[in-house]
């Protein structure tokens, strides 16, 4: 096994520079360094995050065991300042060598580049953290109560600090013993119609009795219960009517008895309280002012219209239908008024993108009526649109890209969406392909789609089938691109209409009804420069077999066609080799016509940009060319449209993500995809551009794009693909100080082809069953990610493994510098 011992190596230098600055560095006397925290329960130790959340103070930030930002602050000088003066003030009265050497102008631009490089130790890095007892303090309070609220009423809990010179441990030692119980529940409701309701809805009070107490199925009581009567004309009920007494925590039998008190609200007149029941009451008009802003707030709304009983201002004239607006609006006159109408509203009328500001407000009326209003600042009807970014994928590895934009918004009157939009790019690719294509920013990209969106389904048979309260909508996409230097070249033209909704606000669904690709390649006869390892393949057969044969690149196809039949029966395993180029250059040279459509689905638990535990989860599966079958002719067994090749086949994805936490700075994240692709009809191979790869920087990083698979084969063709592909992926993310974060990885898989599946597939490329995970190959490695806030900067360095296709010593055998892959990356690969 060769291992580099470069980074090994590298850690120790380090280890040793870093530490050779004690951490205590900066630790006064009687004060000492927080070097750990530990929680146990009933003397077990406990990492739930649920209870280490309860922390108020944490050691420094810990990457690979070691406090690189303590360390990187010990390194610089608090007291830096005064020596600073001095340095200034020796240097006006000196003379030296070094001044005479290099002029006192540079000399004095180096002090203060110290200065600077010393002011940079202490801001970027970390502080030590200093034992606080007040702190320590509260976070065992914070831990009783914790407990007290789950029903251990009698925990304790006790701290305990073991020191070692002036670092120190401290211990939180917890001792539940016994929880309470919930007895008898009784309800106590001033309001005989708020009793009513409740009563009514029994299955929203989550304390139930013999349950053990829980503080938390409480509150989800208390908001469960003013939902209900909120959404029931309650306007005026708050959480604050609900209380829970009679709660008794010394119960010599553990069990507690409940009393629900719902009352009455309390209003201050003068120096006197006085309690009002809480009334239905009814919504008795909407107001909508479509055209709000503050410098036109006291103009006269000239315009006035009434659609189904809701009223519609506007200054001048209407800009916006009003049948389009009435169906993002779910509040209506002579109704109860209803919470979740009022945020459904809000909603939906935030989604058509058209409004910069949606505001939503009650005013009271008499005999117990509200006044609704709804005020809407729009958004700019034209947007113009100048981009450049960065940009990075599996293909393209690093590069520039640059756009312009124009958005109209309200295009029909319906809060449509017109978007065009151009985009070009220059690119370095992942996988050089050719002798010619070895410099950087090697290729190029130029695009240009047109989009329409519309605020509901415009498809008939769907528009009754989703309700609008799911916020339907309508995307029609034209595009094209012109792609040059990734493999033959392509020009792509696209169609799409898709469909979207939301039937939770965690889960999406969409459906693209109809999505048209034509791809068209165009530098088919560059072939063999491209694909050069098949060419050389040919010229091993034809030098052994043929030598009279004047083969090159341009002829290469020619003469595996003038192949005698013979050939076959006198050396068949290179009659199949050439076959099989011959017909692996047939497929990718090919122009094809893709005509699918597809059904998504995708729940995303992530609550916030912050949120670091949280579950992914899109499944998708689409169909090509075969309910649309019968609109093409059939040639030689393939369905075609023009000449063109139509692809037949059914594609299934399914990609699942779940992220553990135990702290803001660390996380678990782990990601699995499994893929397959089956050809239908006369088909017996999936088109290049819908067809799996393996590799790159959001994949397996210790394979370039392209360069895994399929299978155990070592094909060492620039281009491997397949229709069947299993990924998977575990990352520890760490920070390291700062804006600057770490990560360990491991990521497994590859790709195959199917039997039946691929008329080109030899028998090491196919998957066979279980006796094919054999070849999952496995890359690890280790990053390093800086985070701009609005982007990632990522550099990843991978290591092979495990590699299937080597014959012997599989594990570890390239496990070196030389041999690893850096991918450089924007944001975190899944």
């Amino acid at each position: 096994m060769r291992v580099t011992s470069h980074f090994f190596l590298l850690y120790l230098i380090l280890s040793f520079l870093l530490t050779a600055c004690s951490m205590t560095k900066y630790v006064k006397e009687n004060e000492y360094l927080l070097s750990k925290n530990t929680i146990k329960i009933n003397d077990k130790k406990t990492t739930d995050y649920t209870i280490t959340d309860y922390l108020i103070q944490r050691p420094n930030n810990r990457a690979l065991t070691m406090p690189v930002g303590l360390l990187i602050y010990n390194l610089g000088n608090l007291n830096y300042d005064s020596i600073h003066q001095q340095k200034l003030k020796d240097f006006e009265n000196r003379n030296n060598f070094w001044d005479r050497l290099l002029s006192k102008k540079q000399t004095l631009k180096s002090i203060y580049r110290k200065k600077k490089f010393n002011d940079w130790l202490l801001t970027k890095g970390e502080a030590p953290v200093i034992v606080d007892a007040k702190k320590t303090t509260n976070t065992a309070e914070n831990l009783r109560i914790h407990f007290f609220n789950k029903g251990y009423f009698d925990a304790t809990v006790k701290t305990e600090m073991i020191t070692n010179v002036k670092k120190a441990d401290i211990y939180y030692n917890i001792s539940k013993r016994d929880p309470y119980f919930i007895g008898d529940i009784e309800y106590f409701i001033k309001n005989k119609t708020v009793d009513s309701i409740v009563q009514q809805n029994k299955d929203q009070v989550f304390v139930k009795k013999g349950d053990q107490y829980n503080q938390e199925k409480f509150q989800e009581t208390v908001s469960a219960i003013t939902r209900v009567l909120r959404n029931n004309g309650f306007y005026h009920f708050t959480e604050s009517l609900i209380s829970f007494r009679n709660i008794d925590t010394l119960a010599q039998d553990h069990i507690t008895p409940i009393d629900i008190h719902i009352d009455h609200r309390k209003i201050k007149k003068g120096n006197v309280i006085e309690e009002i029941p809480t009334n239905i009451q009814t919504i008795k008009k909407v107001s909508v002012f479509t055209d709000y802003s503050y410098d036109t707030r006291n103009n006269v709304y000239d315009t006035k219209k009434n659609y189904n009983n809701v009223e519609f201002y506007a200054h001048e004239k209407l800009k916006y239908r009003v049948k389009t607006l009435a169906n993002s609006i779910f509040i209506e006159p002579n109704q109860i008024y209803n919470d979740d109408a009022i945020e459904a509203t809000r909603r939906h009328l935030r989604s058509l993108n058209n409004f910069r500001v949606v505001k939503i407000s009650q005013k009271e009326l008499p005999n117990n009526e509200l006044a609704t209003t709804i005020i809407l600042t729009p958004m700019k009807k034209y947007g113009v649109g100048i981009n450049s970014e960065i940009i990075h994928s599996n293909i393209k590895q690093v590069g520039l890209s640059g756009g312009f934009s124009f958005i109209n918004r309200n295009l029909f009157r319906g809060a449509e969406i017109f978007k065009l939009s151009l985009q070009g790019s220059i690119f370095d690719t992942a996988t050089k392909v050719n002798s010619s294509n070895t410099g950087n920013f090697d290729a190029y990209e130029l695009g240009i789609d047109a989009s329409l969106e519309f605020p509901k389904f415009i498809f008939p048979l769907l528009s009754n089938l989703i309700p609008r309260t799911m916020t339907p909508r309508t995307k029609v996409t034209l595009g094209t691109s012109f792609q040059k230097n990734i493999g033959l070249d392509k020009q792509k033209v696209t169609g799409v209409i898709d469909y979207t909704w939301k039937s939770s606000l965690k889960n999406k669904h969409t459906v693209e009804l109809l999505n048209v690709q034509y791809i068209k390649n165009l530098n088919i006869n560059s072939y063999f420069n491209i694909y050069s390892s098949e060419y050389n393949q040919i010229k091993s057969i034809q030098e052994a077999e043929f030598p009279f044969y004047n083969l090159n690149k341009n002829n290469a196809s020619n003469f595996i066609q003038s192949i005698p039949s013979s050939f076959e029966s006198s050396n068949p395993t290179d009659y199949k080799t050439l076959k099989n180029i011959e017909k692996r250059r047939s497929i990718i040279t090919s122009n094809n016509i893709i005509p699918s459509a597809s059904y998504a689905f995708e729940h995303n638990s992530k609550q916030g940009l912050s949120d670091t535990r949280y579950n992914y989860f899109k499944a998708k599966v689409t169909s090509a060319g075969n309910a649309n079958a019968f609109l093409f002719d059939t040639q030689e067994d393939q369905k075609v449209f023009e000449n063109i090749p139509v692809s037949q086949f059914i594609k299934f994805d399914v990609d699942f993500r779940k992220f553990w936490s135990n702290s803001t700075n660390n996380s678990l994240a782990f990601r699995t995809f499994v893929g397959v692709a089956i050809p239908t009809g006369k088909n017996k191979d999936i088109p290049f551009i819908s067809s799996y790869f393996a590799g790159g920087s959001n994949d397996i990083r210790a394979w370039k794009t392209y360069e895994l698979g399929p299978g155990s084969s070592n094909s060492g063709l620039e281009f491997n693909i397949g229709n069947l592909k299993i990924l998977s992926s575990l990352e520890y993310r760490f920070k390291i100080f700062n804006s600057i974060h770490g990560a360990i990885f491991m990521d497994a898989g590859n790709i195959w082809n199917l039997p039946n599946a691929s008329s080109t597939a030899s028998e090491e490329e196919l998957f066979s069953g279980f006796k094919s995970f054999e070849n999952i190959a496995i890359g690890t490695g280790t990053g390093i990610r800086y985070d701009f806030n609005f982007l990632v900067l990522r550099l990843d360095l991978a290591f092979k493994t495990y590699e299937p296709y080597l014959t012997e010593n599989k594990w570890f055998s390239n496990y070196s510098l030389s041999q690893s892959v850096l991918n450089i990356g924007i944001n975190y690969p899944f």
